[in-house]
């Protein structure tokens, strides 16, 4: 492959957005874990068995013995499988040096863990600031908004039903770090929605799904935890897409279209008390997100606000609140 040059501040080249959809093809096509097969002897018969990683953790599964065609076959897919992941750490590499955002060790680690416990593939949803920094592939430009580092991710569940992985929440977020730990609930027959890590970074799980008048926690059996309740959030989840977290070999997640990023935040916006930070953060993500679809997706991004801004009296009045604090017209939403 060629070499890519970062190209200037908040471009990318479109070789870089061709890398980019070809890990994202290659991601989405993966049908293992890419993983190490070991054998072991017990009493004279040998086994095979397969070692991956999920964020700090190192996994071991069992496949069969050595003799068994199903178990050697098996071994020898997950072995493909390896040496396809180092050529995607390639183009990962490649992507990180012509400019694309990578996360943090930190929120990699977590990711990792999650994609590969098959929560996302189960209905799970990265929303917030962490799912806002992988953009810049998808709309094509960086979005002049800081990638602020932050010290937390949220992740959002709309069917209480259809969220199934291979372990409970707890168990994952501890093999991305193992320090994590679950702050209770309010009520005695709360799952935790919150998690924290010793370094501070706190994990939440958000839903649309309502089950109390006091709003309080749903809980989501499939997860093993609870998630907190927000209004507008089945607007920001509908028609979640995939992409790919540039770590390790590529991790693929599912995030909110970017049109409905923007414009949930200008709703959400107006829902913060004066003051508050994260209104700032929500303007800024609106903003920066809104000026590169009006760009290159203007009828995409019309839809969605039109969509939005006819929902509701309270729709249309946050947004036309968070427009007016932007200095944006309906120009700017406009094909």
């Amino acid at each position: 492959m060629a070499a890519l040059s970062a190209p200037p501040h908040g471009s990318i080249s479109p070789t870089a957005l061709t890398l980019y959809a070809d890990l994202l093809q290659k991601v989405e096509a993966v049908q293992r874990q890419p993983g190490s097969i070991s054998r072991k002897k017990v009493r004279g018969d040998t086994y095979l068995y397969v070692v991956e990683k999920h964020g700090q953790t190192r996994i071991q599964r069992y496949l069969g013995p050595a003799e068994n065609e199903q178990a050697v076959e098996e071994s020898t897919l997950i072995q493909a499988e390896a040496q396809h992941a180092r050529s995607r750490r390639t183009q990962v590499s490649m992507l990180k040096r012509a400019g694309l955002p990578g996360p943090s060790l930190e929120v990699g680690r977590l990711l990792e863990a999650v994609s590969r416990a098959g929560l996302f593939e189960s209905g799970l949803v990265l929303v917030g600031t962490v799912a806002f920094s992988l953009y810049a592939p998808i709309v094509g430009a960086i979005p002049s908004a800081a990638f602020s580092m932050t010290q937390d991710a949220d992740f959002a569940v709309a069917s209480v039903a259809d969220t199934r992985g291979d372990a409970d929440l707890t168990t994952v977020l501890r093999r991305a770090d193992p320090s994590f730990q679950s702050a209770p609930g309010l009520h005695r027959t709360d799952l935790p929605r919150k998690f924290r890590a010793s370094t501070g970074f706190e994990v939440e799980i958000l839903t649309p799904v309502r089950n109390r008048e006091d709003d309080g926690v749903v809980n989501i059996a499939g997860l093993g935890a609870g998630a907190t309740p927000l209004h507008f959030m089945e607007f920001l989840i509908q028609d979640a897409i995939k992409a790919v977290a540039l770590y390790n070999d590529g991790i693929k997640v599912t995030i909110p279209n970017p049109a409905r990023y923007a414009i949930h935040k200008l709703i959400v916006a107006q829902e913060r008390s004066i003051g508050v930070a994260k209104r700032d953060k929500d303007l800024a993500q609106a903003g920066a997100l809104i000026a590169i679809l009006h760009a290159n997706d203007p009828f995409l991004l019309h839809d969605i606000w039109e969509e939005a801004r006819t929902s509701g009296p309270k729709w249309r009045t946050n947004i036309e609140r968070s427009m007016k604090m932007l200095a944006l017209t309906e120009e700017d939403l406009t094909p």
